[in-house]
This record gives C-alpha cells, sequence and structure tokens, in this order.
C-alpha cells in the first residue's frame, strides 16, 4: 500500500485538474452495496450464532475529454468481530484503496482513449463491461462474489471468483472508444502485476463484441516474471447467446494460469457452464462451475472442486418486483486440495424470496444442509437475509 500512495495522492490531484469547473457535477456512486447475514450453528458450542458480510464499493468520476476516476471498496465477512466498542473508531471498518485512473480521450484525434492506472481496473470475461459499454441488460452468472463465496478462495475471503482473470497494478490501458463501433470495444494492457509483485510484468489483449442476441470477449495475455524462464501465460472467453424467448446459454471457459514447462492438465482450465431456461411465470438455470487450479496468478488450493447450482425461479423481479424460488447447491472439494483433509460433499437446498423496495432488493432465505448432517438437528437450517443496492 505504501508504494502506491504517491500516486494515490496523484489521483486526487487529477481528479480536480480533470474535473476542471465540471468537477461540481462530478459522478459520485455506490456501485454496489451488499449486506448479508447468515445463521448457523457453532460446531464447538452447538449455538446459534448470526454472522453479517458487509461489501460496498464507491466510485468517482470526473472530467470529459480528461477523465478521471477514483474507486474504494470494504468488504469482511464478520463485521461484529470488527466492531469498536462505543466512543473508539475503528480502522478496520475503513474503506481501502481499489482504483486510481485517468483516462484521455480520442488521442491523436483518433478514435482511441489511453488511460494510465495503478490497482485493480477491469475483470476479464465477467460479462458485466456489457452494462456499462453498450448498455445491454446484466445477463452475468450469480454464481459468484464475496457473498455467494463468503469464504473466498482457498480459505480467504478476500480473495473471490468474478471473471476469468483481471488487471491489477501500475501501468497503461490503449482501448477502442465506444464511439468508433457501437457493437465492438478492444484493449491492450502493459502493466506491473501486483497480484504476483514488483518486477513482474504483465500484457493482455482484450476483445468484447456486442450483438443482439450474442455478446463474445475474448482475451489473451502473458506474465513476464522472476521463477518463470518461458513466462506465465493466459486466455479465455465468455460467450452468452439468447437466440429467442426460451432458451439462454452463458459460458467462461478460459486457462488463468499456465506455465509451459510444468506441461497441461484439466487442473489449469477455469470452466462455468450455465443453460437457462425461460417460460412464462419464471425460469430454470443450472450451472456447473470447474475450479481451476490457479487464480489471480496465485494458487487456489481448489484444483478438481466442482460446483453445481439449480435455480428454479417463479417471477421476474426486474418486471414483477418480486420473485421466489428453489436454489439447489451441491459442492464437492476434492482429497487433492489443501483445504480439507478428506474428499467432501456438501449439499444445499434453499427455498427463497426477493422483493425490489425503495431501489433495495430484499433476499430472504432459508438454507438447509442435507450434508454433511449437522451434529444437532437445528443446524440444518441456516437462514439467510440480505440486501443489495447501488446509488
Amino acid at each position: 500500500m505504501s508504494t502506491r500512495a504517491p500516486i494515490l495522492r496523484f489521483a486526487f490531484f487529477a481528479l480536480v485538474v480533470a474535473g476542471g469547473p465540471a468537477l461540481r457535477a462530478a459522478n459520485f456512486a455506490v456501485n454496489n452495496l451488499e449486506m448479508v447475514t447468515h445463521g448457523s450453528v457453532d460446531p464447538s458450542t452447538n449455538l446459534f450464532t448470526a454472522g453479517t458480510s458487509l461489501y460496498y464499493e464507491l466510485e468517482i468520476k470526473g472530467g470529459d475529454k480528461v477523465s478521471a476516476l477514483l474507486r474504494l471498496n470494504f468488504l469482511n465477512g464478520d463485521i461484529e468481530s470488527v466492531l469498536p466498542p462505543p466512543g473508539t473508531l475503528s480502522t478496520a471498518l475503513s474503506p481501502q484503496f481499489e482504483t486510481a485512473a485517468v483516462t484521455t480521450k480520442d488521442i491523436f484525434n483518433l478514435p482511441l482513449d489511453a488511460t494510465y492506472f495503478v490497482g485493480y481496473l477491469d475483470a476479464f470475461c465477467s460479462g458485466d463491461d456489457f452494462v456499462t459499454l453498450f448498455g445491454t441488460a446484466p445477463f452475468a452468472t450469480t454464481l459468484r462474489g464475496p457473498m455467494v463465496y463468503p469464504n473466498g478462495i482457498g480459505n480467504n475471503p478476500n480473495r473471490y471468483w468474478d471473471g476469468i482473470a483481471a488487471s491489477d497494478g501500475t501501468g497503461f490501458r490503449l482501448g477502442t472508444s465506444p464511439r468508433l463501433s457501437s457493437n465492438f470495444v478492444s484493449y491492450l494492457y502493459m502493466y506491473q502485476d501486483s497480484d504476483i509483485g514488483p518486477g513482474s510484468w504483465s500484457g493482455d489483449l482484450r476483445g468484447l463484441m456486442n450483438y443482439e442476441r450474442v455478446k463474445l470477449e475474448i482475451f489473451a495475455g502473458a506474465t513476464a516474471t522472476p521463477g518463470y524462464s518461458a513466462g506465465i501465460y493466459r486466455s479465455g472467453l465468455m460467450f452468452y447467446a439468447a437466440p429467442g424467448e426460451v432458451g439462454e446459454f452463458f459460458a467462461q471457459v478460459g486457462v488463468p494460469h499456465w506455465d509451459p514447462l510444468a506441461g497441461f492438465s484439466v487442473n489449469d482450465i477455469f470452466f462455468l457452464f450455465e443453460p437457462r431456461m425461460n417460460f412464462s411465470f419464471g425460469s430454470l438455470a443450472l450451472t456447473v462451475f470447474y475450479h481451476p487450479a490457479w487464480y489471480r496468478q496465485q494458487p487456489t488450493d481448489e484444483s478438481g472442486a466442482l460446483d453445481t447450482a439449480l435455480d428454479l425461479r417463479f417471477g421476474k423481479i426486474a418486471q414483477d418486483g418480486s420473485q421466489g424460488g428453489l436454489q439447489c447447491l451441491l459442492e464437492f472439494r476434492p482429497l487433492t486440495t489443501n483445504t480439507t483433509l478428506t474428499p467432501t460433499l456438501t449439499a444445499l437446498a434453499s427455498p427463497y424470496y426477493s422483493i425490489i423496495g425503495g431501489g433495495i432488493e430484499w433476499d430472504f432465505k432459508l438454507a438447509l444442509q442435507l450434508l454433511p448432517l449437522p451434529s444437532a438437528w437445528y443446524g440444518i437450517f441456516q437462514p439467510f437475509v440480505g440486501l443489495q443496492t447501488s446509488f
């Protein structure tokens, strides 16, 4: 964090300069606010306890021809554990730096945008950028993020699944302007890779294609870093198709980390497959997610892990303001992972109801743990109350 402090101060200055007189109209937004309370039984005491996870992202944008971006975020999987005593303050509750970026548009009078950034800039193949770039309706999978996987990756709650790869570090992004084409954007990234550390340099090439019925994103990248004489490579694609009113298909397939000298195995693959079926009063989605051995340049300790989810939904919250249904999740964690001593199979069935009111989406769920059976019978029940919104 200390190495980024001078650049962070520069980003604040750039925000003022880039915004100029228009800074008074700079956009301030809470991109995402999610708060989830889980109820469960503590196996060591057999007491029923509740824990609350909190995640939010703050974003400030300013400027027109030259624009600046500052993002902060906060994530804590057990917010009560860091609440300070009355009358005191806790730095553990402060948001942390995520991104500072300055973008110059139409450089050299060409339809090209150049961005200098530090921190986490873009997720690759998540599907979210189609919403901001092309104005499409959200279509990405919901089987991701800190609220779906509160234990994170490898039992690290600060790491969570979101796309196949990401640009995180200090460097430049050169991209074609959305004004050049209404259905295609491409980016070139060159940056010091913070996911590994100082002295590791990465480059990525990325393209997004948007059509009425089909959305496609592809990327490929490489990293030069000590310890890998042949380098590290990655690639992937995201594909979404909605050929008719009934069927949809979403997929993410890629290799987040490949060392040519170590060979190639199925554990190098990130694979998410999600067919969906819509009917007059709801929808049905089946998701299969195979976890890779590496993600964001670090081992996951989840090699060979497999999640299968089913979501039977009645109603459409975007149209009706409410929806309900049943979610089922089957998680397999093999013996090869470092987080388990024996293979485990977890099965959850969760009836739920969601409603939107006052710009807030409320989610109520009662998860039933079917496998493995808890020692106390009431440990089967795991109630869930969550909210999410943006401003």
